[in-house]
């Protein structure tokens, strides 16, 4: 009698547990190379966009909230509306529909100057459905000027869809700040 309690426990939890094996387990951080270390030479598979030239993208070995180096946007011009990014797009196994995913970011700022009050730093979650609708969520700094030292900053977005195949990510800064912010220690979490 013993064997088939201990038979019927196991096959229920091999069930409960084979239910989920096609999603990514809560607790787990979906983004590669968050503290930007893990390549020697190469920030992979974080990668910058700029729209105009008056932003400068980098990666700088000077100045780092972890690991050895930081991501960097700086804006020395307002004169036409634009922006700049790092991102990077995960697209392997998804979370289970009505997860709650974190995106968390360490920035740190010089010389931050914002000219409007509805815009400064962002950080944004991107999420790409198989029918091609998007759903997105962003938080944004709007407090913070001058120069100040590493900063968390969250995003969060609850309710994962069903029918999500691309999950993307990105620190971003627009024409309306001046000044320059490093990135750090970005993840996203599967909560």
């Amino acid at each position: 009698m013993r064997l088939k309690n201990i038979f019927f426990i196991v096959s229920i939890l091999l069930l409960v547990s084979c239910e989920d094996e096609d999603f990514v387990p809560r607790g787990s951080q979906l983004l590669l190379n968050p503290n930007l270390s893990l390549y020697e030479d190469s920030v992979l598979p974080w990668t910058s966009t700029i729209i105009r030239n008056q932003f400068e993208t980098g990666v700088t070995r000077e100045v780092f909230y972890s690991g050895n180096r930081s991501l960097f946007i700086e804006n020395q011009d307002s004169t036409e509306f634009a922006s700049a990014s790092w991102s990077q797009t995960y697209t392997g196994p998804m979370p289970k529909e009505g997860s709650t995913l974190e995106l968390m970011a360490f920035i740190k700022g010089e010389n931050i100057k914002s000219l409007r009050a509805d815009n400064n730093i962002f950080i944004n979650l991107d999420i790409l459905s198989s029918n091609g609708e998007r759903i997105q969520s962003q938080s944004a700094i709007n407090e913070l000027e001058g120069d100040f030292d590493w900063y968390l900053l969250k995003v969060t977005l609850d309710n994962f869809p069903a029918d999500a195949k691309s999950i993307g990510a990105s620190v971003s800064l627009n024409s309306w700040v001046l000044g320059k912010a490093y990135f750090d220690e970005i993840n996203l979490y599967v909560k």
